[in-house]
């Protein structure tokens, strides 16, 4: 798991069995919920299932890997997992995993490529309610109302971007790669040009062509999706700042706004 952060000498993750539900060919509902406790250095191996999902957790940051990218997600959004993609989820600090599995007629709607949604309090209210209910609950005209009004929700709800793609261009690769392992490293895109052999333009476009966005943006939003994991593991702003190569911590503050919409001390507080 990507969590180079952890002062541990051995893995401290803790795998857990393949959850019977992923045995099953179909939900047998629309929807349903899944509500389970997430214990501290949790880690669920790569699988799949036949139908949709949408991974959420109520407090605490769970950090999802798929072939298409990791996605680092807070409790103000949620990732849309499409039927069939493979994944595997690590949740370091524990927390409450209240997440709903989605039958493949609605994947038209809300796509077949793994995405990041923003919760608002309605949508996050909508999950809460769903993951009270039983697995056989009743489908009545009641609840298929509150179904199609959940999946409206989320059809219109805002797609978020604070994920890292997988990086296939070898061009690239060395640079993810090893901002991945040392998100402080200070390399400019012009060294990086001459180490891969490839103008800064060249560089520019992959980027742009692989994380729409260039480099110096990607380099930021890496940064803040690491502060996330470093502040959750207690380290202060300050020490954050440095290990991620930030002049300052006003500096480091300030990168993080810009990603997240408000400055760390109050991100981590939810």
């Amino acid at each position: 798991m990507p969590s180079s952060l952890s002062k541990q000498t051995t893995s401290p993750w803790r795998i857990q069995p393949k959850y019977k539900r992923f045995l099953k060919p179909t939900l047998g509902r629309p929807i349903l919920p899944r509500a389970v406790k997430k214990a501290e250095w949790e880690h669920v191996q790569r699988h799949q299932h036949e139908w949709g999902q949408l991974a959420y957790t109520s407090n605490g940051v769970i950090t999802i890997v798929t072939p298409e990218g990791t996605f680092v997600i807070p409790p103000d959004q949620a990732l849309w997992l499409p039927p069939g993609l493979p994944h595997e989820t690590y949740c370091r600090y524990g927390g409450d995993f209240r997440s709903v599995y989605i039958d493949n007629k609605y994947t038209e709607l809300l796509g077949n490529k793994a995405k990041l949604i923003a919760v608002d309090e309605l949508l996050k209210q909508f999950i809460l309610e769903i993951c009270t209910w039983q697995e056989e609950y009743h489908l009545d005209e009641k609840t298929e109302r509150f179904i199609t009004v959940f999946i409206d929700r989320l059809t219109s709800a805002t797609t978020c971007h604070f994920f890292i793609p997988s990086a296939q261009d070898a061009r690239i690769l060395p640079i993810v790669t090893e901002l991945h392992t040392n998100p402080g490293c200070k390399i400019s895109l012009e060294a990086w040009s001459d180490q891969v052999g490839a103008s800064t333009r060249t560089l520019n476009r992959l980027f742009h062509k692989c994380f729409m966005m260039g480099f110096s943006d990607w380099r930021q939003k890496l940064r803040a999706i690491k502060a996330i994991e470093l502040l959750k593991d207690g380290y202060s702003q300050q020490q954050a700042a440095e290990y991620l190569g930030f002049e300052s911590t006003a500096a480091f503050s300030n990168a993080f706004k810009k990603v997240f919409g408000k400055p760390p001390g109050q991100y981590i507080k939810k």
